[in-house]
């Protein structure tokens, strides 16, 4: 079985920690997420998020997301098949744009 690793070691270090506390502190609780546009809520567990991906040189993270969108978010290459954008699931965009065999721009 495949170690997890920590924070620190996925580049998540105590700054990472400390910015998400002033990003959670500063949330004002229903603010609808980037990601899906559904509301964001404290007891979802929210997760820091990079707006410039830390995959593409992105050093500071800048907003809350949720866990799961967060994940589903990764590197940032798929931002312009983000529910909040096509209204539908990320499965479905993505099975949507490969049936049409074309890539749109992805959001800046």
């Amino acid at each position: 079985m495949a170690s997890t690793k920590t924070t620190t070691q996925r580049g998540l270090g105590w700054e990472h920690q400390k910015q998400r506390e002033k990003l959670l502190r500063a949330h004002v609780e229903g603010t609808p997420c980037w990601w899906c546009g559904e509301p964001m809520y404290l007891a979802q567990g929210l997760a820091a998020d990079h707006s410039h991906a830390r995959a593409h040189g992105g050093t500071k993270a800048d907003r809350l997301l949720h866990g799961l969108c967060n994940k589903q978010r990764g590197d940032g290459s798929k931002d312009d098949l983000r529910p909040a954008v096509t209204g539908k699931p990320l499965e479905q965009a993505q099975a949507d744009q490969a049936a049409l065999g074309v890539r749109v721009m992805p959001w800046p």
